[in-house]
């Protein structure tokens, strides 16, 4: 499976308050599945909101895929079926979009006057003694 290339189609960012921002939640939507030969496209909406109801931004986009034949069929009759793709596949192509719109979506917080969209875990460190360096 290779991911052959992706575009954004639409952004959409919205402020609604000045309010502080207690949270944020992030949604993944896949849209649409189309298959042709050993090619398919899936389109997707990337949400994010900022709670309680200060802000909002949804990205767009499309992803390109080069699929084998018999994983293509695999995908089109998982799609046709449920509406969901095979995990492995769906893992690459969640990564895909969420590295794709989260480098927008910090775009698109600074236009709006929100913070970025990305979740920075905290550094925790342990106690210890000093370093050792690196043999």
């Amino acid at each position: 499976m290779a991911i052959v290339s992706g575009k954004i189609l639409d952004v959409r960012a919205t402020k609604k308050s000045d309010d502080p921002v207690k949270n944020f939640s992030v949604n993944v939507n896949l849209d649409d599945f189309k298959a042709e030969g050993d090619k398919a496209s899936v389109r997707y909406t990337y949400s994010i909101n900022y709670e309680p109801g200060v802000a909002s931004m949804q990205v767009f986009g499309q992803l390109s895929l080069q699929l084998p034949r018999d994983k293509m069929k695999e995908c089109k009759d998982r799609w046709e079926k449920d509406r969901t793709l095979p995990v492995e596949l769906a893992e690459d192509v969640i990564t895909a979009i969420t590295y794709t719109c989260t480098t927008v979506g910090t775009l698109l917080a600074y236009a709006i006057g929100v913070a970025s969209p990305i979740s920075t875990p905290r550094a925790k460190l342990a106690p210890g003694g000093p370093a050792k360096p690196a043999q």
